[in-house]
This record gives structure tokens, C-alpha cells and sequence, in this order.
């Protein structure tokens, strides 16, 4: 009996973890995250991320804060078209003067 328990254990623990993989809810792949760096002079930089990933791709946005409260905005956006089995990223950035930059880049699987 404990050799048959032995063998069932890590089936049934298998099991429930490919369950979740496939039933589990977006939120459980988010993440947010601060970091800041220090240099000379006491200057730093600290960035924000907030990234969350959706059914059929992610979103992320960050906030990245430097010298003299300067400060850089980006957002991106990947998606995945399973009929056309095409990756598409979008992204975007605003630097502190307000000029934006932006782009878009799709990515097609052949094989």
C-alpha cells in the first residue's frame, strides 16, 4: 500500500497543477514592482512596473522617475492571434517634455 501511495501522490499533485494552469485566472500572472537605484552625487532613479497578463497576451506599464523628478511613461501591449498565428506588440513612450514615441511590430509563425 505505501508503494502504491508513493506512485498516486505525485500523479494526483501533477494533476491539479496542469488543472490550474488551465482554469486559473489572469490575476494570478500579474505583477508589480519598485525599484530604485542610487548614484553619485545622492541622485537616483526608481521604477515602477505594473504588468498583467490577459488570455490572449499581456499588458505592461512603467513609470521610470530620475534626477529632478524627470520622468519617462511607457506602455506596451502584446497580443497573440491564434487564426493567423501572428504576435503583435505595441508600444509606446512619453519622455518628460511630453514628446511620445511609439510602434507597432507583428510577428507571423510560418512553420
Amino acid at each position: 500500500m505505501r508503494v502504491m501511495r508513493y506512485r498516486i501522490v505525485p500523479v494526483v499533485f501533477g494533476f491539479l497543477v496542469a488543472i490550474a494552469f488551465v482554469f486559473g485566472g489572469s490575476s494570478a500572472w500579474a505583477f508589480k514592482r519598485k525599484s530604485t537605484v542610487s548614484g553619485p552625487g545622492g541622485k537616483s532613479a526608481t521604477q515602477e512596473v505594473d504588468a498583467n497578463r490577459t488570455p490572449t497576451g499581456y499588458n505592461r506599464s512603467s513609470t521610470t522617475t530620475g534626477p529632478n523628478d524627470k520622468s519617462v511613461n511607457t506602455q506596451s501591449q502584446g497580443t497573440w492571434n491564434a487564426s493567423t498565428k501572428t504576435w503583435t506588440k505595441q508600444k509606446s513612450a512619453t519622455g518628460p517634455k511630453g514628446q511620445t514615441k511609439s510602434y507597432q511590430k507583428a510577428t507571423t509563425v510560418t512553420k
